[in-house]
Parts: C-alpha cells; structure tokens; sequence
C-alpha cells in the first residue's frame, strides 16, 4: 500500500469535511421545511399557501372568526392601537349573526375572507353540499356585506384535492398556515406568544382565533415581538404579493 503524502491527506480531509457540511446544510434545510409546516394537516395539497416564498421578513397575522362575538372587538382595538392590519376569516353563519361587527373589521381597514358557511368537515361532505358551503357563504357575503372575496380557508385545515379543486373553481386562493399556537386551548399567554417567535420565519402565516380571550391577550406581545425582530406584518393578500 502506498502512503499518502501530507498534502494529499490534507486534501482528503478537506473533501470528507465538505462532503460532511454538505450533508448537515441538507439535513438542515429538510428539518426547517418539516417545523415551517409542522403544525399543517398533512399531507400537503399543491397550490395551496402554508406560507409564502420570500426573502422579506414579512408575515400575515390571520384569525379565525367563527364563535360569536368572540373578542373580535377587542382584538380589532389592539390591531388599531400598533397600526397593524390583519386578516380575519370569517364563517357565513358568523357574518349573519355579526354583520355590524363584520363591517367594523372592513371600516377599520382589514382583510375579510371566507372560512365555509357553517365550519364544518368539508372533506367529510358529499359534492352537492360542499358546493351548498360556498354557496351559503357567497350569499352571506353580498347580502351583508356587499362583497365578494378571494381568499378561502377550510375549516380545522382539513383540505383534500376535491376541497381544493371545488374552491379554485370559484376563483379562491386557499390559504392555511405555518405558525399555530394553538392559543383556542388556552395554553397561556406565555406560550402563546413564545410558540409564534420560535416558530418565525420569512412568509409566515399566523393563525390565531378570536374565541380565545388568551390570544387577545397575547397579541400586543407577539405584535411587539415580530416587530422587534424586524418583521413587517401584513394582511395576506399583502404577503402574497412578495412571492418570489
């Protein structure tokens, strides 16, 4: 057996170390995918937004808007008091319950989309009454509000083809999230806010519920903290617009 010399044992060394940081930089990239769409059912559907593809520290913060009137209200001060403008996905059977308030959320310059009509199983429904669901919630939607929207989220996140498909067919972009901090179990305030910031990445997608007087009460915090970690937060159409 011939022995190397020292310059091609250092040349050696150097390759297995490359190849090694190679393997951890894959490995990393793979582990960030995996906690980016953790707290998403899977598997994944494509077309839809778990989050956005973007160089810019920007995120949307989103509510679910289904148990009424929830702390809707309070909410929509907080958001007015940092100049911040969200996104609230609202059920039909909320806006019929709630339209004053669904216009407030559109008076004070956020983003209404639609969360079905009656929050149910979506994937669960047969296709005449899963057309009913967005059916029920246009009809909502013009005669409350006058409006008509383009951003559709379903209900728990359960998403399959067929929910998917029906919903591009009627122009919707279907959104779900990156970010959950399940702040409707009521976990605390503290964990609320600390599962957001250690879970923040660029194009993130919050999803947070007005139900919660918990996550009312974690939203200064966790506005502060995105803010303090340079991140601009946008509604989603917003965030959308800086796809790459």
């Amino acid at each position: 057996m011939v022995a190397l010399s020292r310059e091609a044992r250092m040349r050696e060394r150097r390759k297995r170390i490359y190849i090694s940081l190679i393997a951890a930089l894959i490995l990393l990239a793979a582990l960030a995918h995996r906690q980016v769409l953790q707290d998403v059912f899977s598997p994944t559907v494509k077309g839809a937004y778990y989050y956005v593809v973007t160089e810019e520290k920007a995120a949307a913060l989103t509510f679910d808007v289904v148990w009424e009137p929830g702390e809707t209200g309070r909410i929509l001060d907080e958001l007015d008091r940092y100049n911040v403008r969200a996104t609230f996905f609202v059920t039909g059977t909320w806006v019929r319950k709630n339209p004053d308030l669904a216009r407030e959320i559109l008076i004070r310059g956020h983003e209404i989309a639609q969360h079905s009509y009656s929050h149910k199983h979506l994937v669960d429904l047969d296709d005449e009454k899963l057309a009913a669901e967005f059916d029920l919630m246009e009809e909502a939607l013009r005669e409350e509000l006058n409006m008509v929207v383009s951003l559709f989220r379903p209900p728990y996140g359960e998403l399959d083809q067929r929910v998917f498909d029906e919903a591009s067919r009627r122009g919707y972009v279907t959104v779900l999230w990156s970010i959950d901090p399940h702040d409707w179990l009521n976990p605390g305030v503290d964990k609320i806010v600390g599962r957001v910031v250690q879970k923040l990445h660029n194009g993130a997608i919050i999803i947070l519920h007005t139900s919660s007087s918990q996550s009312a009460d974690a939203l200064p915090l966790i506005i502060q903290s995105l803010k303090m970690n340079g991140y601009e937060i946008l509604t989603v159409t917003e965030l959308l617009e800086l796809e790459e």
